[in-house]
């Protein structure tokens, strides 16, 4: 059995070498490794070069592009997959030891699943372990998909797996990667999980520092839009009393290594504007409000208003999807958003439950619109020459 290693890379140029040794070291031989460089304007590409030169290293290809953040950056080289698991390893991060692969093979020969995760190793930026980052026991039940929710759409369990090929194609692929949301979630029907198993050797070690994604400011609004998506698309089934107190309730267990069943009702959330506030202000505090899309994503859910919104024609402008949050935010900072989606942040300030369009094609482009603005779930999509409501 194959492994592929999907490495994602933006001016990592002191570190990948560690990375790529991580891998270059493993017992288990059979691997590929497939480098997508973001971009770097850095030296990575020659370091990464003189390591292929050096260790005379084919099965490590090499791809550079021009900077989409990493998502697109990992989407770029999907095409040239060819193993039976694939694991995602970021630039600054390193397999946890040289034995992984054999481990990795033994749980997944052990069971049918669509993806293992564990407790990845924390090290600092002189490659120090620090501590273990304590990963969940993944369960699969109504429960935890009611728990996601009252999470503020933030993910339970971790980003980092191994995944068969089967369900990195059929399901992650679109979950995580396309629509930045969790990649143990399926969010495209009526909600459901993966089936995702727990083993207890750490993947990684993952090093933490300031510059982290997640600490940067790109990387906030980038993480931001994928919780929204998550929580708004489970706002549409589950309905959480008390959230507020729940949530207190469940942050409180968790540090105490406890678990935490919500007090839930299947239904469409009651509160959706305080749980959308709740989760801005917890990021951002009030600076939310200086941000055009999620000021007026509030507004939308507090106007909670029966308008219908006509749209003529969309046009040929970028489209833009989960994996796009920093375009978007550029885009918006420098007025360069398109008039289309200019419109429907606007109205979102005033509210509408109803848009009307015009053919096939924009239907289809409207879902995706609403879907990156976070307001599918609650708004009906028609077609105005049948006058037909339906939803994808």
């Amino acid at each position: 059995m194959k492994f592929t290693i999907i490495m994602p890379t933006y001016n990592d140029a002191e570190s990948i070498n560690e990375s790529l040794n991580s891998v270059v070291n493993q017992t288990y031989q059979n691997w590929e490794l497939l480098i997508s460089d973001d971009g770097s304007t850095d030296n990575t590409k020659e370091v990464v070069k003189n390591f292929i030169k050096e260790h005379k290293e084919k099965r490590i290809k090499y791809y550079h592009h021009d900077n989409q953040d990493q998502l697109n950056a990992i989407l770029y080289v999907f095409s040239h997959i060819t193993g039976d698991y694939i694991y995602i390893l970021h630039s600054d991060d390193l397999l946890a030891d040289s034995t992984l692969l054999e481990k990795v093979l033994r749980e997944f020969n052990k069971r049918e699943v669509d993806a293992i995760i564990s407790s990845p190793l924390i090290i600092n930026e002189k490659s120090e372990i620090n501590g273990r980052l304590n990963v969940k026991d993944y369960v699969s039940n109504e429960s935890i998909l009611a728990l996601q929710l009252l999470w503020l759409g933030r993910n339970l369990y971790i980003d980092s797996a191994f995944f068969t090929y089967k369900s990195f194609i059929t399901s992650i692929k679109n979950n995580y990667l396309i629509w930045n949301t969790p990649f143990w979630l399926n969010l495209t029907e009526e909600p459901r999980m993966l089936n995702v198993c727990n083993v207890d050797f750490p993947f990684f070690k993952y090093r933490c520092y300031e510059g982290n994604y997640i600490n940067n400011p790109i990387g906030k609004l980038n993480v931001i839009n994928g919780e929204l998506r998550t929580a708004t698309s489970l706002m549409k089934y589950y309905d959480i009393p008390f959230y507020k107190l729940q949530y207190f309730i469940f942050r409180v267990l968790n540090k105490l290594n406890m678990n935490y069943i919500p007090y839930y009702k299947k239904r469409e959330s009651k509160n959706k504007e305080k749980i959308i506030k709740f989760i801005l202000k917890k990021r951002y505090k009030n600076e939310y409000k200086t941000n055009l899309f999620l000021n007026n994503l509030l507004f939308f859910y507090k106007k909670n208003n029966d308008r219908t919104i006509k749209i003529k024609h969309i046009g040929d402008d970028f489209i833009y999807y989960g994996k796009d949050m920093r375009k978007f935010n550029n885009d918006l900072i420098n007025n360069n958003l398109s008039p289309i989606y200019l419109k429907i942040i606007n109205e979102m300030k005033i509210g509408f439950k109803n848009i009307e369009v015009s053919n096939d094609k924009d239907f289809e482009k409207m879902v995706s619109i609403t879907k990156f603005l976070c307001i599918f779930p609650f708004v009906t999509i028609t077609k105005k020459e049948v006058n037909n409501a339906r939803k994808k």
